[in-house]
């Protein structure tokens, strides 16, 4: 892999004078754990990350069902709201993940220290409970690798502790398109043990047609400390969508046309998803002493899927994952100076039985039974070589094995595996310039293997039907391997913040969509990529009473090499834009803060043109909206709160495409996004001692 450096970065790494972007809207003083796995004030962390704190989740007066909804203030992550539940939000952190056709892929997930990530890449969110999240982390840059296999990104989410006493919160939402969400949260413990249960039901008719949807989520955390050194945490999660219609993709001129209607072959057929998932897991922490601690964490889970495509096809997962991971740490003195030390071993399954059928009627016409395991093993080091400089390292030892074994051989005998072994190491350094400011640099080397659903077709495309050929386990496809390089620089001055980083990432073998129709999608490598960035983000007071925020991503993401196959209209040429990653983005808001208990912001969020296909010749236009938000809270006599909010998302209703579907056969490129949205919602709580 031949690494470069512009010299606008190099100079900059040289002088010192850049470090991460961490667009918090919380105190300046929240620590972060997602670098280095330890809590550690974000100045001392040579690394991009940012905190989304519950007050500001709370706050963004939303009906807290999608990570759009309040993620997008994070510079560098591009998450864009489908208005279709029968697909995941599209999230790519720094490109990575942007060229996913269906859940989350790219980017390392977790909930609760469990996993919504599978050991082949792919995940998915639909049972993040946001009503009851204390925090969400999002890391970014070289040090997000220490994660394992397709960790361009991480996103922690952690849903809060219980506290002492009992508080009761019930809440209902109302918005546009028949839009409601239900919900109750119950926190309540006594220094010992206690839980927090947080249930909803979230219903929609959707902006358009054939787009109704129904989602009920249950989130549930026990916490037991069990004596002065040891805690137990049990998590269990569910979620059930019963029903997501699904109206894909529209042409241009299908979108011209009406930009609310379903694609006629969505609603001819009745396309529609169907899942039910739950999952349970513990993370149990022991402290031998004040400078050693042990952290077990096992989980199960399953997943059902049922999926009828616009062209009739039905698609049946089931899955069962499980694993755990074991994490010990260790603070030593090296030449009278701190170190710490952190080793681990992850384990990993993902056991799925795939049945397919021509249509709702038909007999089966594939069955498979596929496996994704992982093994891994990582060591990290963080080191203050004096009381300026610290460094912080790691390397991490992954093993992915993918399989298919074909069980209808009608068709012949699509079976096939693949294994993918790797060696990830990163490197960073941080110097404290002055007790407010810290500049920084790192550097890591990362991979991502391709999900059993990119190795589910050959790497070729049908000439007569433009569709991938049969099913047949693709096992040409090579893991993709990144190099990063980060400079960056941190300062509080008073009531400002200011954050910014310059990044280079080159890739080898990029897996990027071949071609997607006919409800299947073939994956290919397409050579080297490279992506060079700049994240800017700053929080000023401007008052006691106004707040004001910002943050700007800038990327340019390009194919180095031209690659053409031969049945395919996506021939790459270099010089070329990665689809789906928009070059430009910013999020800016003024908030109104006059007390505690009344906050109202105006929100403006601007995206650069979308390209929808590798041949650059289809892209949604880029868009700006602005949005308005109030929230107050009322104390009454007796432990009650009420809390009412309100939102108005593109006030000046803006008629835009939210995100595309890259490569799609038809040209069925354009989901559009919602013009006018309103909200009203109120929260009624009581807490007792």
């Amino acid at each position: 892999m031949t690494y470069r450096l512009t010299p606008l970065l190099a100079s900059l790494a040289a002088l010192g004078l850049v470090s991460p972007a961490v667009a918090q809207t919380e105190n300046l003083d929240d620590f972060v754990v997602s670098a280095t796995r330890q809590a550690r004030d974000p100045l001392d962390v040579p690394a991009s990350v940012d905190k989304i704190n519950q007050d500001t989740l709370e706050k963004a007066a939303s009906f807290q069902v999608n990570l759009s909804e309040t993620l997008t203030r994070v510079p560098g992550l591009v998450i864009n709201n489908r208005n279709n539940f029968a697909q995941d939000l599209q999230i790519s952190i720094r490109g990575f993940g942007a060229r996913a056709t269906s859940g989350v892929r790219g980017v390392r997930l977790f909930s609760d220290g469990i996993p919504a990530t599978m050991p082949d890449g792919s995940g998915q969110i639909s049972h993040f409970s946001l009503s009851s999240t204390e925090s969400i982390e999002v890391l970014r840059g070289p040090f997000s690798s220490l994660y394992g296999n397709s960790s361009g990104g991480v996103i922690l989410l952690t849903t809060e502790n219980p506290r002492v006493g009992t508080e009761l919160e019930v809440n209902q939402i109302f918005g546009s398109d028949s839009t409601r969400r239900s919900g109750i949260k119950l926190n309540k413990g006594n220094g010992e043990v206690g839980i927090v249960i947080d249930a909803s039901t979230f219903r929609t008719d959707g902006y358009r047609d054939h787009s109704k949807a129904r989602r009920d989520n249950f989130n549930s955390k026990m916490v037991w400390n069990l004596s002065s050194d040891t805690r137990l945490s049990w998590v269990v999660n569910y979620v059930d969508i019963p029903l997501a219609q699904d109206p894909a993709g529209l042409t241009a001129a299908q979108l011209a046309q009406n930009r609310r209607q379903g694609s006629p072959a969505s609603v001819a057929n009745n396309s529609n998803k169907t899942v039910e998932q739950s999952q349970t897991g513990i993370v149990l922490e022991h402290q031998f002493n004040p400078s050693t601690s042990v952290t077990f964490s096992p989980y199960y889970g399953d997943r059902k899927i049922r999926q009828v495509l616009a062209s009739q096809t039905v698609i049946d997962l089931k899955n069962e994952y499980s694993g755990a991971d074991l994490k010990f740490a260790h603070q030593a003195n090296l030449l009278e100076k701190p170190l710490f030390l952190t080793a681990g071993l992850t384990v990993g399954e993902l056991e799925q039985a795939r049945l397919g059928f021509a249509n709702v009627n038909a007999n089966s016409n594939r069955d498979e039974a596929n496996t994704a395991s992982q093994f891994d093993q990582y060591l990290q080091a963080e080191y203050f070589l004096t009381d300026r400089l610290s460094m912080l390292a790691g390397v991490r030892s992954s093993s992915i094995e993918i399989e298919s074994r074909d069980q209808f051989l009608t068709n012949g005998d699509g079976s096939g595996n693949k294994k993918y072994d790797e060696v990830t190491s990163n490197l960073g350094f941080t110097f404290r310039l002055q007790p407010n400011i810290s500049t920084y640099v790192s550097y890591g080397e990362g991979f991502e293997t391709p999900t059993l659903l990119e190795s589910a077709y050959l790497s070729a495309v049908n000439p007569m039907t433009n569709a991938p050929l049969s099913p047949n386990f693709n096992s040409t496809l090579d893991a993709a391997k990144s190099e990063q390089f980060e400079v960056g620089m941190k300062a509080k001055f008073g009531n400002t913040k200011v954050n910014a980083a310059l990044y280079t990432v080159d890739t080898e073998n990029e897996i990027v969509v071949l071609q997607a129709a006919g409800g299947a999608t073939a994956f290919r490598n397409a050579g080297p990529t490279s992506r060079e960035g700049i994240e800017f983000a700053v929080q000023h007071a401007l008052s006691k009473e106004w707040q004001a925020n910002a943050a700007v991503n800038l990327i340019r993401a390009t194919y180095d090499s031209s690659f053409d196959t031969i049945g395919s209209t996506n021939d790459i040429v270099a010089g070329n834009s990665l689809p789906s990653i928009p070059e430009k983005t910013f999020f800016g808001e003024v908030v109104f803060k006059p007390s505690s208990l009344y906050e109202a912001a105006t929100e403006l969020r601007y995206v650069d043109k979308l390209f929808a296909n590798d041949a650059n010749t289809a892209f949604a236009p880029s868009y700006s909206v602005v949005n308005l938000r109030a929230s107050k809270d009322w104390p009454l006599d007796g432990g009650w709160n009420v809390r009412t909010y309100a939102r108005v998302d593109n006030v000046f209703d803006k008629q835009y495409v939210g995100s595309v579907i890259v490569n799609q056969g038809a040209g069925q490129f354009f989901e559009p996004a919602s013009e006018r949205q309103l909200l009203l919602g109120v929260t009624l709580g009581m807490k007792w001692k």
